[in-house]
């Protein structure tokens, strides 16, 4: 439940996240976000995979 509230929590929009410049009139400003975000989701990713991985492998031990 604590992870899910900090993803939530890292989709609110907040002053301190975009410079007075940030514009998004752009036609490359959904891909210049998308690519800032790709790191981002490949790490949750990762963790979850990991998280999951260590929880079947410690409930296999148990047996």
């Amino acid at each position: 439940m604590r992870v899910f509230v900090l993803i939530v929590l890292s989709f609110l929009p907040t002053l301190a996240s975009a410079h007075p410049g940030h514009d998004h009139s752009s036609p490359y400003a959904g891909l210049v976000h998308l690519l800032w975000l790709a790191p981002v989701i490949i790490a949750a990713a990762l963790l979850h995979s990991k998280s999951r991985n260590s929880k079947n492998n410690h409930s296999n031990e148990q047996q």
